[in-house]
């Protein structure tokens, strides 16, 4: 019984380790930033966030590039991300 709880206790340990969907906060010609939380208590931008700066920028004829990342708060994952397309 003690083994399975440690696996439950493990399990649920991993899941909230795992990086959330970036959300849009703000979104123009010129650039985009998103919120999502991830790993780490500093900031960590993942390969989706640069995926969809590049999509955004792409649809301006644009590159991206990241310009700020940022911790939303000392005590949480939660991270925001600005990226500048040029």
């Amino acid at each position: 019984m003690k083994k399975v709880l440690l696996i439950i206790f493990i399990a649920l340990g991993l899941v909230g380790c795992s990086p959330t969907t970036p959300k849009v906060t703000f979104a123009s010609e010129n650039t985009i930033s998103l919120q999502y939380s991830a790993f780490d208590y500093g900031p960590t931008v993942t390969a989706e966030a640069i995926d969809m700066a590049i999509k955004h920028c792409a649809k301006y004829n644009k590159g991206m590039r990241l310009i700020s990342s940022n911790a939303a708060s000392v005590y949480s994952t939660e991270e925001i991300h600005t990226f500048m397309c040029e």
